[in-house]
């Protein structure tokens, strides 16, 4: 009984480590387009991610000073815009993209998060996270090949249920729109809920190795 709830522990704990593994070595894609004005920008990262800056960038009325980014193994993106700021009214979308993610496999639940401030000015802001198993970096909107995971707005959060097979993207669209002149930070992510049946079978494991260690302990004493 001891050495099957051991192995059975171990088993798990194995299974888990290697769902949340790192990813192979993700590319990270900024596109900020108002109107006709687009610009992209792109880094390789390494296989555990981080915090990366973008260059600042000024497309139509829009100007973003600093756009920090990051990126955790294996299953979480997050874009933060700083002093992002409009001079007149226009409409901005901001795509940033994560690639080759290979984990988790199969069905999953996507927690989608929005959160920070308009500082002055008036401005209407959303967010749409998307799974893309095509698996493409500059895919402004999310326009080709998405599932789209949740929608919400500003200071809102959603969870939502999809499936990845094999290597795939993750992507946030962030759409600003304002009526004048304008000044906000944002904040949205994207990342991997586990299940609570895995939770569960986590739980039940641990509970099986220290149940061992505690009979073990009994009878060296």
């Amino acid at each position: 009984m001891r050495q099957f709830l051991l192995t059975s522990a171990l088993a798990l704990a194995a299974t888990l480590s290697a769902a949340s593994g790192a990813q192979a070595t993700p590319m990270l894609g900024l596109t900020v387009q108002s109107g006709s004005q687009s610009n992209f920008q792109q880094k390789t990262l390494g296989s555990t991610g981080g915090s990366y800056n973008f260059a600042a960038v000024t497309v139509g009325n829009f100007t973003a000073n600093s756009i920090g980014t990051q990126l955790f193994s294996p299953d979480y993106i997050d874009l933060a815009t700083f002093d992002l700021s409009s001079n007149a009214g226009g409409t901005l979308v901001i795509t940033l993209t994560g690639t080759k993610f290979t984990t988790p496999r199969g069905a999953s639940n996507w927690l989608t998060q929005f959160t920070g401030n308009i500082a002055n000015g008036t401005a209407d802001v959303s967010l749409k996270s998307y799974l893309d198993n095509s698996n493409t970096l500059n895919n402004p909107g999310c326009a080709v090949g998405c599932t789209l995971l949740s929608s919400v707005n500003l200071g809102s959060s959603a969870t939502a249920f999809a499936v990845t097979d094999g290597s795939f993207a993750l992507t946030e669209v962030v759409t600003i729109k304002t009526t004048g002149s304008a000044r906000l930070s944002l904040d949205a992510s994207v990342s991997n809920v586990p299940e609570p049946m895995s939770l569960a079978l986590l739980g039940t494991g641990l509970a099986g190795v220290g149940l061992f260690r505690r009979r073990a302990a009994r009878s060296a004493a």
